[in-house]
């Protein structure tokens, strides 16, 4: 057996871990609701699609990240580790109070640009942790969260300032913002330029989605 099979962070370990986060995630939601006979309301139900969806594009844009750059050194591969869990949460908590999902995706968000920081390190590559840490994905993820938590624990009578929709339409708004994170880090990470206009980025979203249609 040569050295590359023994590799763990090839997907030949990866790709089952993914595997059964995403069976221990349908045996959380879809088989409970399936043997109570009770489909839960709409809001669980977008954040449950939207937890498998990231958790499956996760495994897509690992593959296509670690093929690009593969893995130097056992840190990127612990944080890969670290990350599996947290995608399982994002789905499984989502009968919980929304918070605890909005902190489990600013923890993903947080995960993600230390992995990418990790990986310049590992070529000796200057990259400032804070400038990948303060991307606009990021940025959007940290403040849908610190809103969320202080609609929840804040009370709206504290802040007579603040309308009533503020308080009473923070999950939804902060789902929303943390879909919005997803699709322009996926559109980003497709596109080779970081930087590229908003007119790129939704033109990467479109194959993101449907995929190449120029070389079909």
């Amino acid at each position: 057996m040569n050295e590359k099979n023994l590799d763990p962070s090839t997907g030949q370990f990866i790709d089952p871990m993914f595997a059964v986060m995403i069976a221990a995630a349908v045996a959380e939601t879809i088989l409970v609701w399936v043997k109570e006979g009770a489909i839960p309301d709409c809001f669980t139900l977008m954040v449950v699609m939207v937890g498998y969806v990231n958790l499956l594009l996760s495994w897509f844009g690992y593959h296509k990240s670690v093929l690009k750059s593969p893995i130097l050194g056992s840190l990127r591969f612990i944080v890969t580790i670290v990350l599996l869990p947290l995608y399982l949460l994002t789905v499984v908590l989502a009968t919980k109070p929304f918070y605890c999902v909005a902190l489990t995706y600013t923890s993903i968000f947080f995960l993600w640009s230390f992995w990418e920081y990790l990986k310049y390190r590992e070529r000796s590559l200057e990259k400032s942790f804070l400038s990948l840490q303060f991307r606009s994905f990021n940025v959007m993820v940290y403040l849908a969260t610190i809103y969320v938590v202080i609609a929840k624990f804040v009370p709206a009578s504290s802040i007579p300032i603040l309308p009533e929709w503020f308080f009473t339409l923070a999950d939804p708004i902060g789902l929303f913002a943390i879909v919005c994170a997803i699709v322009v880090l996926r559109a980003k990470k497709s596109s080779k330029d970081s930087n590229a206009p908003l007119s790129k980025i939704l033109g990467q979203i479109k194959i993101l989605l449907f995929g190449d249609q120029a070389g079909a």
